[in-house]
């Protein structure tokens, strides 16, 4: 690139000196040929006024005046003879114009002439004749030619020099530009090409940054989907595989007890149900991944008829009582079902495998805004420990701690919603709020 701009800055500068200097050139020709003639013909004319009235006259002889080196000057009389100074002895052309009453002036055989005629009217008694070499305009041109051609070289190291620094400034932003497009394509997401004072390629380089932006936020994204979806999914599959051990338990028991027959379908629906939920799962997930916040009105109370059916059995079952109360009326909520799907299920299979006792969730009004509250009657969270911090702590991922996933993804689902969640008692008794993006208050009926 810095090679093309160098070409054409030259390539440019060159076309402006000779469209320039070749008139330039001509017209100093010219001009010097014009000098030249005007002196011959202000020296013929000094002549002319010393020329007497009978050039032949032999007590009058005529003193014609210096003249420089390579001219000529000399008198005719009406025959176009040469009677004094140098010259053709027959008068030519140029003679024989001035012996008509005109004076002229023209070029041939190496020479430029002058002539002028002596006396006036009718009666032209002779003609001078002033004479130079051709070439002294073609001597004087050259040394101005020279001269241009000097000029012109200065001019096209000047443009030279400016060309090499220009195109060092309009390359580098386009080489950095590519080095920064260069990263990106190595895996280096967090590179970002630097403002250089170019608008043009400034503006190209803001694009660049707004394209890698958005895909290492949509990487991001895509790869906390992948850490989201194993973790909502395991508890899925274990479900599943609880379900399908004690179908396969109780079968063992029917052998060894021949009187008992088993009935393997109902762990095969419940094993089905749970496949259904793993399926739901899986496309909230991707469109919360791949799609906007959704701005639509929530109906928290289908939410939670919701999570009552699908959680129920499973704590009924573990001897863990589930309560929900709702107190109305409740502000108005919005955001994305989905969304608050997943929110439920985090915090509920949190309650399941870390807390105790009854399962309480308490939706009520805070202030303007819903807010739902999941309680539970274990001993607390651990102190110094963020829950929502993604490899730390308290989650559901396994006994004793796990790896932040549940609650983390928990957490940016409701923000990405416009709500908050957020740790409102840690012991005894540890609970969960979160803060629904909500609008104004249901008006009461």
């Amino acid at each position: 690139m810095r090679r093309r701009i160098l070409r054409a800055v030259i390539a440019a500068v060159v076309c402006a000196v000779v469209l320039f200097c070749v008139p330039l050139a001509v017209a100093t020709l010219r001009l010097y040929r014009q000098d030249e003639v005007r002196a011959l013909q202000q020296l013929a004319d000094r002549v002319a006024v010393t020329v007497p009235a009978d050039v032949h006259h032999p007590r009058d002889p005529m003193e014609l005046p210096r003249v420089g080196p390579g001219r000529q000057v000399g008198v005719y009389d009406d025959r176009a003879r040469r009677v004094v100074g140098a010259g053709p002895a027959a008068g030519d052309r140029p003679v024989r114009d001035a012996l008509a009453g005109r004076a002229s002036s023209s070029r041939g055989d190496g020479w430029l002439v002058a002539t002028v005629p002596v006396g006036s009217g009718e009666r032209v008694r002779a003609a001078v004749r002033a004479g130079a070499p051709a070439d002294g305009p073609w001597r004087r041109a050259r040394v101005t030619w020279a001269g241009m051609g000097a000029l012109a070289v200065v001019a096209i190291g000047v443009a030279a020099a400016v060309g090499i620094r220009s195109s060092r400034r309009l390359a580098y932003p386009m080489e950095a530009l590519a080095a920064t497009a260069g990263r990106l394509e190595d895996g280096e997401l967090s590179a970002r090409a630097g403002v250089s004072g170019l608008p043009e390629a400034d503006a190209v380089a803001t694009a660049l940054n707004r394209a890698a932006a958005r895909i290492e936020e949509l990487l991001r994204r895509e790869r906390a989907f992948s850490a989201d979806a194993s973790h909502q999914l395991r508890t899925a599959l274990t479900r599943v595989r609880l379900e399908l051990e004690s179908g396969l338990a109780e079968g063992g028991a029917a052998k060894r007890e021949p009187s008992t027959e088993p009935d393997p379908r109902g762990a095969l629906r419940t094993a089905l149900a749970s496949l259904t939920a793993m399926e739901t799962t899986i496309e909230d997930l991707l469109s919360l991944a791949r799609d906007v916040p959704e701005r639509a009105p929530l109906n928290i109370e289908a939410l939670l008829a919701d999570a009552e059916r699908r959680w129920h059995g499973e704590l009924a079952a573990a001897g863990r009582p589930l309560r929900i109360t709702v107190e109305s009326p409740l502000p108005d909520a919005v955001g994305s079902a989905r969304a608050g799907r997943q929110v439920l299920d985090v915090l509920l299979a949190n309650a399941l495998v870390h807390g105790a006792g009854t399962v309480t969730v308490t939706v009520r009004d805070a202030a303007g805004v819903p807010a739902v509250d999941v309680v539970d009657e274990g001993p607390g969270l651990p102190e110094g420990v963020d829950v929502f911090a993604r490899r730390h702590g308290y989650d559901s991922d396994a006994a004793g701690g796990g790896h932040g996933i549940g609650l983390a993804l928990a957490r940016s689902l409701v923000e990405a919603e416009g709500g908050r969640l957020r740790v409102s008692r840690r012991a005894p008794h540890p609970c969960f709020t979160w803060l629904v993006a909500g609008g104004t208050r249901t008006p009461q009926p």
